[in-house]
């Protein structure tokens, strides 16, 4: 989660600012925009999945609503997960005083460092992505759509220990290391020089000028290639975020929970 939480400062009366041309400007303007108001909200909707061919996938969806304040930076995100077999299970997650919170389903509060991979795969925080998208602007391509702009990073073919030192592709490695994890465990004995991104794409869509660049939609997508009895299995990922407009509330961990 970003540590920054001070307001945007508005513009002086008459005041009207250069418009953005390069990808940093754009994001810029957005960090500035968003964080201006008190909060948002977003609804969330996401998959993953590991699939062989000739096989069935194991995958699953999710879908959420999340509330993300500025001032105080936090978070409140509740939704479910729904199994290739028809299972839902609810889960809670919660950002609060700089700590994470997950609680899936019947299970027991767990909560830790942000850092954690464990706490990080399950908090979905638009801002703090756009935080750390800002790191590797430079490397999007910007176009015009007829809604705003579109700001757009894709990448491919890169061995997972060489995308483990790119910024753009650190969150993709972070969130595919549970299910590489699991597959060790089911016999894939595929060494990570072997393991090979597919394909990545993340996009952010903007608003135009009249709605100063604020984020509209925030989608990361990945594939990856792990080598399997003369095939691959496709480890992947899609989540998308897009925003409901303004959040006046408050967020707090429920009672009971420390």
């Amino acid at each position: 989660m970003p540590s920054k939480t001070a307001r945007a400062e508005p513009a002086q009366k008459g005041e009207r600012k250069p418009e953005p041309k390069t990808t940093g400007q754009f994001v810029t303007r957005a960090q500035e925009t968003m964080r201006a108001e008190k909060g948002w909200t977003f609804a969330l909707r996401g998959s993953e999945s590991a699939v062989m061919q000739g096989q069935a996938p194991s995958s699953a969806t999710y879908t959420a609503t999340v509330h993300r304040t500025t001032a105080p930076v936090a978070l409140q995100q509740t939704g479910t997960v729904t199994t290739s077999k028809g299972e839902r299970k609810p889960e809670a997650v919660y950002v609060v005083g700089g700590t994470g919170y997950v609680k899936e389903a019947a299970e027991g509060w767990k909560k830790g460092p942000l850092a954690a991979p464990d706490i990080a795969n399950k908090v979905e925080d638009p801002l703090a992505d756009l935080d750390a998208f800002a790191e590797y602007a430079k490397s999007a391509t910007v176009s015009r759509t007829g809604m705003g702009v579109r700001l757009r990073v894709s990448a491919s073919g890169w061995q997972l220990p060489a995308a483990r030192n790119c910024p753009a592709l650190k969150r993709a490695v972070r969130e595919v290391e549970p299910a590489l994890a699991q597959l060790r465990k089911a016999g894939v004995t595929a060494t990570d020089g072997h393991i090979t991104l597919k394909s990545l794409s993340e996009t952010w869509n903007l608003g135009g000028r009249a709605q100063a660049y604020r984020v509209t939609s925030h989608r990361y997508t990945f594939a990856f290639l792990v080598p399997f009895h003369g095939g691959n299995i496709t480890v992947s990922q899609d989540v998308r975020a897009d925003s409901r407009g303004v959040f006046s509330g408050h967020v707090a961990l429920p009672s009971g929970v420390e």
